[in-house]
């Protein structure tokens, strides 16, 4: 076949990765009332598109993306409604223009520099697991389309990247998958904070940030680190003052006085990378810290149950006061929305599940599941197969990328953030005294960490085949 035809050639592909090229849209792959029928492509990728079902109307729409001259996907053309999915498809292909060259900058925009062009800095560990490794190519593919979907890049993200602040960039672009994922409109028009999220009239602004360790390249690839046995030092010791110092950091700051910011809500996101597979176990500081409440048990047997027990400071060799959501003068922090899942198992497993699976690939995830059986505090052990069908059926969706997503709700915030802009995350907030949570999934995971195999033997890298995450 001559190359010409063969970008001419239309094509399916699964809806989950026409759903990843679509994060691009303003509002990600959502089109209520309408939703997907089935998905295409036009030769090696230079185009894509859907079509739609209304299932009130019975009638099919069309949708189709191009690539433009810097990669990036542009909507090109809508079409509908048809009676038929045959009468769809013969416009769909029509609309995506196979064959035509890239679609052109706008007046005055500026090119997205190449994610794997190297810069003059060189790379980092990470960053070279990420694109020089077979078993981190759905990785790759997943960042490469969240990068392209940014509405507006820094002009250092890709350098970052690539470099020192690899952590820092790869959790933005998570954040962004998760908002578009819900539907959300998300901007970059301001330099900070770095996202304006809206939907439905419901607004925030969100400042992303990454708790690091004081020692340089701590937090990267090496030998994990395992959580302290004391478990008061786990909960309310060094990994609580971390997230202390990092939030602090950012609120002096003061984002909430920016003219476009002000009496709005104002969220931190934030993520912990401070020791090299820390983000398995480091989350139960966050809400220690938060609420000034420490997660306890009390009782026996079938008797136990979770208590919150007050604290008045942290217990590392600082001592910083516990409780920033008590404190009045932060009342501008609408919430702290928290993911240790913005890492590369995350990318590599939705990377996968989109259809990047390179030959020999297997991800083994094992962890453990939130028990939902009233008065049971152990958890459910799990190991699946990413592939399976088991591991699909664990949410109604299989994976997303909101799944590890929380909002923590400041109680005594002036502007609060409804529930209902993030719908897909798990929203904790305080009611009573006691923080409760409220979600929308059946089955959440607490922690996990993802094994790669590959046939014949697993790749060397010094990440050892394993990384984690944590809800």
């Amino acid at each position: 076949m001559a190359d010409s035809d063969e970008e001419r050639l239309i094509k399916p592909i699964s809806q989950r990765q026409f759903e990843l090229y679509a994060l691009s849209l303003e509002r990600g792959p959502n089109f209520e009332p309408a939703h997907i029928f089935s998905t295409y492509q036009v030769g090696r990728g230079s185009a894509c598109g859907c079509i739609l079902l209304d299932p009130e109307r019975g009638a099919f729409t069309t949708l189709a993306l191009r690539r433009r001259v810097d990669h990036c996907w542009v909507r090109v053309d809508e079409d509908g409604p048809f009676s038929t999915p045959e009468a769809a498809l013969d416009r769909l292909s029509i609309g995506m223009r196979g064959g035509d060259p890239p679609e052109p900058l706008p007046s005055g925009a500026r090119r997205r520099p190449p994610l794997i062009k190297i810069g003059p800095r060189g790379t980092s560990p990470e960053f070279d697991l990420l694109a020089g490794t077979l078993s981190h190519l759905p990785a790759l593919m997943a960042v490469g389309e969240c990068y392209l979907a940014l509405p507006k890049p820094d002009a250092n993200f890709v350098t970052d990247l690539q470099t020192d602040n690899f952590a820092s960039r790869l959790f933005e672009l998570y954040l962004l998958a998760c908002f578009r994922e819900q539907g959300l409109a998300v901007r970059q028009d301001n330099v900070s904070p770095d996202f304006q999220i809206e939907k439905d009239g419901a607004e925030c602004w969100i400042e992303a940030v990454t708790a690091n360790s004081d020692t340089p390249r701590a937090g990267g690839i090496g030998d994990w680190v395992h959580a302290p046995k004391d478990r008061n030092e786990r909960l309310t010791g060094e990994p609580a003052e971390r997230f202390a110092k990092t939030l602090r950091g950012k609120l002096q700051r003061n984002y909430h006085e920016m003219a476009h910011v002000k009496g709005r809500p104002f969220a931190i996101a934030i993520a912990d990378f401070h020791e090299s597979g820390s983000m398995v176990w480091s989350r139960e500081a966050l809400p220690s810290y938060l609420y000034g409440l420490r997660a306890d048990v009390e009782g026996e047997g079938g008797q136990r149950r979770a208590i919150g027990t007050s604290i008045a400071n942290l217990t590392g060799k600082h001592r910083i006061p516990a409780g920033l959501f008590r404190d009045p003068d932060f009342a501008h922090l609408s919430a702290v929305i928290f993911s240790n899942a913005g890492t590369l198992g995350k990318f590599n497993r939705m990377g996968f599940l989109a259809g990047w699976r390179p030959p020999g690939l297997r991800m083994i995830r094992h962890g453990i599941l939130y028990d939902r059986t009233p008065g049971t505090l152990e958890p459910i052990d799990f190991e699946l197969d990413i592939g399976s069908p088991e591991y699909q059926a664990l949410w109604p969706w299989g994976e997303a990328w909101c799944k590890e997503l929380e909002v923590f709700h400041n109680p005594q915030a002036a502007h609060p953030i409804p529930f209902d802009l993030i719908p897909g995350a798990t929203h904790w907030f305080e009611r009573d005294g006691d923080v409760e949570c409220s979600t929308i999934w059946a089955n959440s995971v607490l922690s996990s960490i993802t094994h790669l195999r590959m046939a014949g033997g697993a790749e060397p890298t010094p990440l050892g085949q394993t990384e984690g995450d944590r809800p």
